[in-house]
């Protein structure tokens, strides 16, 4: 294993602690993205390091007992033989990148790392552990005798890499904008580009180069697995899920790799912070011209600002409302008819396969505009978790049919032969009109699920099964004026007739609070064609309540949530989010809680 010596440890330490952060931009007339070349596999940037880690020092306050900001000036400063960094221009901006142009194969040591400096000179004169630059203009850097980096001055940075990469930065100057090397800035589009300029910390993966550069590499460790797969068919693995040990399955999985490989341009990750959150923004933009490009660029005009949000859940482990474009659901779901037969290893006919995709497409005709979905935890039952949905109905004939279609396929149908081929017999039975409330019918349906004759009930995965699904799941289902309302819990008739209440008075009065300090994170959040609130706390509860082992059980409430959303058009899926500091404090909370308790027990049982 290759040990880093003292200066490329701490020039790492330093790296990895500004590259955490997240602040303000103040643009420079000088931008390294004017330096990166576009061919670049990767690039991260900071900018106004002094902004950025201040305001991560906001966000880690009360959190985390140290103080960013201290620790990479210190760092910095010892990594160039000084208590401070001299002519390094700290309000500037760091762009890391690479690999350095030259080389022939891939090596993740070419990194690059653009820093701004006030003062080359004095950059060099000023720190001890510069040396002065020798004839190609680099300078070692390091103690005496130990050296492992080095730098060249290009522009109004110091491009800084290894001092095994001397020859790289020699070369520099044959590859700055201008000089034959297409620059990053000319490869981005202009708002990928203002993103890049603006936001505090900025990273982006050429996904075209990671197909060239990794792309064979990959193909063949896929296919080393899928060696590995059908030779280990007939053991405990191949046996509980046998799909998952034919070659179809990773010919699928290679082949779905390698299309989200070839049809994907690049990915980008921006992050902010403050002193109450943490904001992300990713972003995957589809190669011109492809099939990804056209799924990813529905009609423009289709969606409708989010409604239903009143139907959502505070105290949800998650909630989700959506305005789905109908053209992208529909070619979402037909493609996934395909998927599924190759998932299982081709056992459909044609005519099965052309049946799934036909009620796909009903489905979409059938269910149209907005969706609002809740998921929520209810440890004392079985299942230990509850389930609403109010979709907008556009014809409830059609829908019916189809839900009468997919339940004959879940018996002996291709529907029911994909769960027996997991492991798992599963039925469903629909009853219409299993009751009416207030002058609205109610249909009943009861999913029914166990893992068959052979199964060993006292095994884990056998409790698991039985603490989740607790045998059977019972639903309910009505329709109010085209609202499709949908209940899973162990009281849905409650929860239908809670429900039914709500839709009759035209809707819920208001949206719930946590819903509402979850929207607040996200700027024009009605207008996103999907958002979400998410609650890590309460998904361990539920963890909790379906292991078959006892877990320490803790008692901190939660009143946050980390918020989403999420926008499919021009050729790119965009997903915003938002963690707040006080769901990062409870999760540390819960987690120390559990610490203890994990130790008191250990304790007991030594005495």
């Amino acid at each position: 294993m290759r040990r880093w010596n003292h200066p490329m440890r701490t020039f790492i330490l330093w790296a990895a602690a500004v590259v955490v952060c997240a602040g303000v931009v103040t643009p420079t007339l000088a931008d390294p993205m004017q330096i990166v070349p576009a061919e670049s596999l990767f690039c991260v940037r900071l900018n106004n390091v002094d902004r950025v880690l201040g305001k991560v020092d906001q966000f880690l306050a009360g959190i985390a007992p140290i103080s960013v900001s201290m620790l990479a000036r210190s760092q910095l400063g010892q990594l160039l033989g000084g208590i401070e960094a001299q002519g390094i221009d700290m309000a500037g901006d760091i762009a890391v990148f690479g690999p350095l142009p030259g080389g022939t194969t891939p090596d993740p040591t070419r990194i690059g790392v653009l820093v701004r400096v006030s003062d080359y000179q004095k950059l060099v004169e000023g720190n001890p552990n510069v040396a002065a630059p020798d004839a190609q203009g680099i300078s070692a850097i390091g103690p005496e005798g130990e050296q492992s980096l080095a730098a060249i001055k290009v522009g109004d940075y110091a491009l800084i890499s290894s001092l095994n990469n001397r020859q790289a930065l020699g070369e520099a100057k044959n590859w700055i904008a201008g000089a034959g090397t297409t620059p990053l800035a000319k490869r981005l589009s202009p708002e990928t580009l203002k993103q890049a300029t603006e936001t505090p910390i900025w990273a982006y993966a050429n996904i075209q180069t990671v197909s060239k550069m990794f792309g064979p590499m990959i193909q063949q460790k896929l296919q080393e697995a899928k060696e590995q797969l059908q030779q280990g068919q007939t053991d405990a693995a191949g046996a509980m899920m046998p799909m998952m040990a034919q070659g179809e399955f990773m010919d699928m999985y290679t082949s779905l790799l390698d299309s989200m490989m070839q049809e994907t341009q690049f990915i980008s990750l921006s992050l902010d912070a403050n002193a109450t959150a943490l904001d992300l923004a990713f972003t995957l933009a589809a190669m011109p011209n492809t099939e990804m490009a056209t799924l990813l660029s529905p009609a423009q005009g289709a969606n409708q600002e989010l409604q239903h949000l009143g139907y959502l859940k505070d105290g949800a482990v998650m909630n989700v409302a959506a305005a789905p474009n109908p053209d992208l659901t529909k070619a979402i779901n037909v493609a996934s008819a395909d998927l599924l037969n190759v998932f299982m290893d081709g056992a459909f006919a044609k005519e099965e396969v052309a049946q799934m995709k036909e009620l796909a497409t009903k489905a979409c005709d059938a269910a149209g505009g907005s969706v609002a979905w809740s998921f929520s935890v209810d440890p004392g039952s079985k299942p230990p978790f509850a389930v609403q949905y109010a979709v907008a109905l556009k014809d409830k004939q059609k829908f019916y049919q189809v839900l009468e279609q997919v339940t004959e396929m879940m018996g002996d149908g291709p529907l029911g032969e994909f769960y027996k081929k997991m492991g798992l017999n599963v039925t469903i039975e629909m009853k219409r009109n299993v009751e009416t409330y207030k002058d609205v019918s109610v249909d009943a349906l009861t999913v029914s699920m166990d893992a068959g004759e052979s199964a060993d009930d006292a095994a884990p995965q056998m409790q698991m099964l039985k603490n989740m699904y607790g045998g059977q799941w019972n639903l309910r289902l009505a329709v109010v004026d085209k609202l499709l309302l949908y209940v899973l819990s162990s009281q849905p008739e409650k929860a239908i007739h809670d429900l039914i209440d709500q839709a009759k008075a035209g809707g819920p009065g208001q949206v719930p609070g946590e819903v509402q300090a979850a929207m607040q994170l996200i700027p024009n959040v009605k207008q996103a064609d999907f958002f979400g609130t998410y609650n890590y706390l309460r998904v361990l509860q539920m963890v909790t309540a379906m292991m078959p082992m006892p877990l320490p059980k803790t008692n901190v409430p939660s009143q946050s949530n980390v918020a989403f959303a999420g926008d499919v058009k021009d050729g790119k899926f965009s997903l915003r989010a938002a963690v707040p500091k006080q769901h990062v404090q409870e999760v540390i909370m819960v987690f120390m809680q559990m610490q203890m308790q994990m130790q008191n027990a250990g304790s007991e049982q030594g005495m």
